[in-house]
C-alpha cells in the first residue's frame, strides 16, 4: 500500500500514472494466472480424471473457459465482501495449512492413499475450518470449539457494532490433524472395501481402487482389474526378437538368428508380396 500512495502523493503527474498503470498491470497479470491456473487444474485434475475420463480436448477446454467466468466471478464476490486484503492473504493461507499440506503429507509419507480418502480428507478438513467461523468473511460458526466467547467489533461498511464470535481452541491445527487421519482412514477403508467384495467393483466410480492403474501404485505384485487379479508370475514370458528392418541392417546375416533370417527371406519374397497386395 505504501508505493500507490508514494506515487500519488510524492511524484509528478506524469509518474504518477506510469507508475500507477505499471502496478495494476502487475495485480492483473496475477489475478489472471491465478484464475487461469485454478481452471486448468479443475478441468485436468478434477473433471477429466474423477468424471470423465474419455473427454476430449475440446469438451476441456469449454470446462475450462466455464470455469474461468465461474472463478472470476467468486473471487469478486469475495474482493467485495472483504474489507481488506490481508484477510484474504490470512484465510488462504489457512485453507493451505488445513487442506493442502496433509494431502502433501500423505503423498509422500503414507503409501497407499487414495482418491477416495483424498476427497473425504479435503470436505473433512474444509468443514472443520469454516465451522469455526471466519470473521474476515462475515461467516459465523456453526461448531463451538471449547474456549469460545464473544467481542464487539465495528463494521467496516456500515460502522455498527456487530457482536464476532471468537474461537480460542487451536481448531485450525486440530482440522489438519483431522484431515490427515481421515485421508490415511478412509483410504484404507474404500480399498478393504473395494477388494474385499462388500462394495461391488462397479462403484468404484473414481477407478481408485480396483482400475489396473490404481492397482500397480497400491500394490506392486498384484495386477488389479474390473473382474479379475492376475499375478505377475502367471504372466506369459515374453521371448525377444529382432525387427525386420533391424536384420536388414546387417552384412553379415550370420550373426543373426536363424529365424530371423527366415523371417526376413520369407517377407521379401515375390509370393509374400503377391498375397500382402
Amino acid at each position: 500500500m505504501i508505493l500507490p500512495i508514494v506515487l500519488q502523493h510524492l511524484c509528478p503527474p506524469f509518474v504518477s500514472f506510469f507508475g500507477l498503470g505499471a502496478v495494476s498491470a502487475a495485480v492483473m497479470s496475477s489475478a489472471d494466472s491465478s484464475i487461469l491456473s485454478a481452471s486448468s487444474m479443475f478441468a485436468r485434475n478434477v473433471y477429466q480424471l474423477a468424471f470423465r475420463q474419455s473427454a476430449s480436448d475440446r469438451e476441456i477446454v469449454w470446462v475450462m473457459r466455464i470455469t474461468i467466468f465461474v472463478f472470476g466471478g467468486l473471487a469478486t464476490l469475495m474482493a467485495l465482501v472483504t474489507g481488506t486484503v490481508y484477510g484474504l492473504w490470512y484465510l488462504s493461507s489457512d485453507l493451505v495449512y488445513v487442506i493442502i499440506f496433509p494431502q502433501l503429507l500423505s503423498v509422500l509419507f503414507v503409501k497407499g492413499t487414495n482418491t477416495y480418502g483424498s476427497v473425504a480428507a479435503y470436505l473433512f478438513g474444509l468443514v472443520l475450518r469454516i465451522g469455526g467461523g471466519e470473521p474476515y468473511l462475515q461467516l459465523p460458526p456453526f461448531i463451538y470449539y471449547p474456549g469460545w466467547t464473544t467481542e464487539q467489533r465495528k463494521h467496516h461498511i456500515t460502522g455498527e457494532m456487530e457482536e464476532i464470535v471468537i474461537q480460542k481452541f487451536p481448531f485450525k491445527t486440530v482440522s489438519m490433524l483431522a484431515s490427515f487421519v481421515g485421508n490415511f482412514v478412509f483410504s484404507y477403508l474404500a480399498k478393504y472395501l473395494f477388494e474385499s467384495g462388500k462394495i461391488s467393483h462397479k462403484y468404484d466410480f473414481l477407478d481408485a481402487v480396483v482400475s489396473s492403474r490404481s492397482g500397480e501404485i497400491m500394490d506392486k505384485t498384484t495386477l488389479v482389474t474390473r473382474g479379475n487379479n492376475i499375478g505377475l508370475s502367471e504372466l506369459a514370458p515374453v521371448k525377444p526378437r529382432l525387427s525386420v528392418t533391424l536384420a536388414a541392417a546387417f552384412t553379415r546375416r550370420d550373426t543373426l538368428p536363424e529365424e530371423t533370417v527366415e523371417e526376413e527371406e520369407e517377407e521379401s519374397s515375390p509370393d509374400f508380396s503377391h498375397n500382402e497386395k
